[in-house]
């Protein structure tokens, strides 16, 4: 039911997956390369975050079973981190940009890119977690009717400040929860409201790729 509601428009999309998708099913993670669909690094399993208790070498084991597994099943690098629920410890971004990812967007603070303070450099990507299904409408509980009018405001309202400097509007959409078939029609009804802002409708790399050029002087 989502990718139908997706493929009405032509969405682009970012999927996160982890190391435990990619060896488990294959071939949902080659349908969404099939499609066009960027695949971003997400952890190992659903079950396991990031932590404060991990030691560095555990922490730097997970990125790069995450990294090695997308790479294994895609053929190229992923160059987005997506943490599993935005977990991190103080040290992710700098092992995330050591290893190679062009950007992470784990980070709501803010609503355009920015540089994380790494070496090499790491572009984050904001999310309106906020909008983040899971978070609306399965930990807050808030009635699933409302979504369409909640996107409607926030991108009308980033829409209006992008006059200024563009804006990051990013929507998180888990299948398991917005699949459901009394929930569909709202995300249906959402998307029709995306359609109907003039916005850059683009994946999580493109913008990153656009806020390097831009900041480097080559947009």
């Amino acid at each position: 039911r989502v990718v139908d509601a997706i493929d009405r428009w032509g969405l682009p999309v970012t999927v996160c997956v982890n190391a435990a998708v990619c060896e488990r099913y294959p071939e949902l993670v080659r349908e969404c390369r099939d499609r066009g669909w960027e695949i971003a690094a997400g952890g190992t399993h659903a079950t396991r975050m990031i932590t404060s208790d991990m030691s560095e070498s555990e922490e730097t084991s997970y990125v790069r079973a995450s990294k090695s597994a997308v790479r294994e099943l895609m053929g190229i690098d992923p160059a987005g981190w997506i943490g599993q629920d935005f977990s991190e410890s103080m040290r992710t971004p700098h092992i995330v940009a050591s290893e190679g990812f062009r950007y992470i967007a784990d980070w709501p603070n803010d609503e355009q890119p920015y540089w994380m303070s790494t070496n090499p450099p790491l572009v984050s990507v904001p999310q309106q977690t906020e909008l983040d299904d899971v978070t609306l409408l399965w930990m807050r509980q808030v009635a699933t009717d409302r979504y369409p009018r909640m996107v409607d405001a926030a991108l009308t309202r980033l829409c209006c400040d992008g006059r200024r400097g563009g804006r990051t509007f990013v929507l998180n959409i888990h299948p398991w929860l917005f699949g459901q078939p009394h929930r569909i029609r709202y995300l249906r009804e959402a998307l029709d409201v995306v359609d109907g802002h003039e916005v850059w409708l683009t994946t999580a790399h493109e913008i990153a790729g656009h806020f390097t050029a831009c900041a480097m002087g080559t947009p």
